[in-house]
């Protein structure tokens, strides 16, 4: 993130604390300013019009002269110093009423002031925990949400992160909010504390500008009520959910969600392929993550694509020339659901055209995937 954003940020950031100070503190504040108007404009009234105190050792305390010099200035300022506990002395009650004023004002000040300290200090302090739960929200865009920090979740974080991904984390829990945020920097990692079925959750993890949607709560009643809101909420994001119950499967499908994910079952069939075939599934997972060098990558072809309109064979040449990787498979649209589903062929024939709109999914190193990355001329993803 550029410095300017970042002193952006910040200063968005301050001004959301001072926002929710004054809010807290305002008529607190009011009934300052109406007790300090009042009692000065008292104390300038008995000032000006009330008898002066006699003294019996040397008469009045005052003269004519008293009375006519003061002026509405001086007891504002009187009011003042005598509200700040200053006192400076130059202008001083001579009346009991002006007395009376200024030992109210005293009262007043030791009374109230202190209470309006003890709620400023409440409010910055109740500010400074909304931000440290993140209920002051992110400005976040073009990240992803993952919605629930469970093992899953924290596997989507691990990856996201690795593949250089902002993420915005909604944590069920406000002890994994500080275990969040030692992930990465604030540019690329917000967490907050809420509910994954919340719409107030949701804007305050940004997804009104995010990239796509990730539900992987612990509960499938959970990723299946946040999912149908989220679409509901955001019809243009990209919504993936984690289920351990197919069931739910058809209800998730029928709603136009991008992807549902079953980490039961996928792991299942990573045992079940280990048992006779272990490098096999070995391969299969270390493909799914960036963090072991090599990654599974999709492209989508557009018409500035190199290899647009161009069969497999030709196709693979120039990948393979420019940037060492391969293609594995490719994704064509179906038309089906809500949006545009996709049909996934694996070792596609080599009579495959690479038709506009077409998904390309290339496999290689990470070092050959930035290269391709580089070449191609787009960022990855659908």
């Amino acid at each position: 993130m550029d410095p300017t954003r970042r002193a952006r940020r910040r200063m968005g950031r301050n001004l959301r604390l001072v926002v929710e100070t004054v809010r807290k503190v305002w008529k607190v504040a009011i009934l300052v300013v109406i007790v300090y108007f009042g009692l000065s404009l008292a104390f300038y009234w008995a000032e000006t019009t009330q008898p002066c105190i006699y003294s019996q050792t040397v008469g009045p305390l005052c003269n004519a002269q008293n009375h006519s010099t003061l002026s509405l200035g001086d007891a504002l300022w009187w009011g003042i110093v005598t509200l700040s506990t200053v006192g400076y002395g130059d202008v001083v009650p001579h009346t009991v009423i002006g007395r009376a004023m200024g030992a109210g004002l005293m009262v007043f000040q030791i009374g109230f002031l202190g209470y309006l300290l003890t709620v400023i200090l409440g409010a910055v302090t109740e500010t400074r925990l909304k931000v440290a739960l993140g209920s002051m929200g992110t400005d976040m865009k073009d990240h992803v949400v993952v919605a629930g920090y469970s093992m899953v979740g924290k596997a989507a974080v691990r990856e996201l992160l690795a593949g250089q991904r902002a993420v915005a984390v909604i944590c069920e829990s406000q002890n994994d909010v500080p275990l969040v945020r030692e992930l990465g920097t604030e540019e690329r990692v917000f967490a907050c504390f809420g509910n994954v079925t919340s719409e107030e959750s949701f804007k305050r993890a940004g997804t009104d500008g995010a990239f796509a949607i990730i539900f992987a709560s612990t509960s499938d009643t959970d990723n299946l009520i946040g999912a149908l809101t989220a679409r509901a909420l955001y019809p243009e994001i990209r919504v993936v959910v984690s289920i351990s119950r197919p069931e739910l499967r058809r209800t998730l499908e029928a709603a136009g969600v991008t992807y549902i994910a079953s980490p039961d079952d996928m792991g299942g069939r990573l045992c079940a392929s280990a048992a006779f075939r272990p490098e096999v599934a070995s391969t299969f997972e270390d493909l799914t993550t960036a963090t072991y060098g090599a990654d599974v990558q999709e492209y989508r072809v557009t018409e500035r694509s190199p290899i647009a309109n161009l069969r497999l064979p030709e196709a693979e040449g120039k990948v393979r020339g420019a940037t060492d990787c391969l293609i594995m498979a490719i994704a064509r649209p179906t038309g089906k659901g809500s949006g545009p589903g996709y049909q996934t062929i694996i070792n596609p024939p080599s009579t495959t055209r690479f038709e506009v709109g077409t998904l390309v999914l290339v496999v290689g190193s990470l070092e050959n995937l930035r290269r391709f990355e580089k070449w191609y001329g787009i960022p990855q993803g659908r």
